[in-house]
């Protein structure tokens, strides 16, 4: 650690620990440890944990703090920003928790309350371009909308999208882009089934860790289950577009959809992959946005660990984690 950050770390902790003392009006009975991005006071006999966040990555400290109040079993949880945007976001989503997280907005020396900021407005819903259903249906692949854009996904990856100048074939922005210029002369069936077969050979069982075959595995996931939703429970599983765009392919984001179970209930399926900090606070914004009956977090088995079951549970709506093996394994 650079004394910069050394300094940085120092300032951060004596921040915290002053703001603990101003809402518990005591002397903190434990010290301040590093976390993530930011600080944190870990009071088990209080039940009580107090994060700041770090000013340079605000965005991160909800995530922290509910997987740290759900390892050490606390049921006050109080974090403190910085970034006004960041704390708006956060007492959104503390909404979607019970007990509901406190969030507080540091101002100089002295706490506010913060007001939510509203769930980001979706893009307008819009028919497929003429052929494009048919293009992707012919060549095996699966037309969603996401994010007001139409694209043709094989096993969770796009493969084919929906532009305003022609349908675009390839897996991501710089080959659909390189397609156009060396390969627009070719009918889009062609360039599709072409794609198609390359994808196949990489994304498959056993294919280990070619680009083709680890990208965006959490999409994967969510595909395999809409092809068959019953390892779940439901008769019907439909995608929804997920909480936060992704910036590319390699941008991981929790993939949603929506089903139905046997009873008639509506159900929210989020599926990820790795270690998230951010799973659980994208899942509440999820579960405001959607109101499901209740929800199912779907994780490979070895990513179902017992923090992350724990901060589930604490969403104010039914939960499970539920883990199964994708179809990378």
């Amino acid at each position: 650690m650079t004394a910069a950050s050394e300094r940085g770390s120092a300032l951060l902790s004596a921040r915290l620990a002053s703001h603990a003392r101003q809402l518990t009006g005591s002397e903190p009975a434990v010290g301040p440890i590093l976390v993530g991005d930011g600080a944190a006071l870990i009071d088990e006999d209080a039940g009580r944990i107090v994060f700041l966040a770090s000013p340079d990555n605000p965005a991160a400290a909800f995530g922290h703090l509910v997987l740290l109040a759900a390892r050490h079993r606390l049921n006050e949880a109080v974090v403190i920003y910085d970034d006004p945007s960041a704390a708006a976001v956060a007492t959104r989503r503390s909404a979607a928790f019970d007990p509901v997280p406190t969030i507080q907005l540091a101002e100089g020396t002295v706490l506010h309350q913060v007001d939510l900021a509203p769930l980001p407005e979706p893009p307008p819903t819009t028919a497929p371009p003429p052929g494009f259903v048919d293009l992707c249906r012919q060549a095996g692949v699966n037309p969603i909308q996401e994010g007001g854009i139409w694209r043709g996904e094989l096993l969770g990856l796009e493969v084919a999208r929906a532009t305003p100048s022609g349908i675009e074939i390839g897996v991501g922005r710089i080959d659909r882009e390189a397609g156009v210029v060396l390969h627009g002369h070719r009918p889009p069936a062609e360039s599709l089934m072409s794609v198609v077969a390359t994808v196949q050979a990489q994304r498959r069982s056993g294919a280990g860790a070619h680009p083709l075959a680890t990208l965006v595995r959490e999409r994967w996931l969510r595909s395999d289950l809409i092809t068959d939703p019953s390892p779940l429970g439901l008769v019907s599983l439909t995608a929804v577009d997920p909480a936060e765009t992704p910036a590319g392919l390699r941008d991981s984001v929790p993939a949603a959809a929506i089903g139905i179970d046997a009873s008639g209930e509506r159900v929210l399926v989020v599926c990820s992959v790795g270690a998230d900090p951010d799973l659980v606070p994208v899942v509440a914004d999820l579960v405001l946005r959607e109101d499901p009956d209740r929800l199912l977090v779907v994780l490979p088995v070895r990513d179902v660990l017992p923090t992350v079951v724990c901060a589930v549970g604490r969403l104010a709506v039914r939960s499970e984690v539920v883990g199964l093996r994708g179809g990378w394994s």
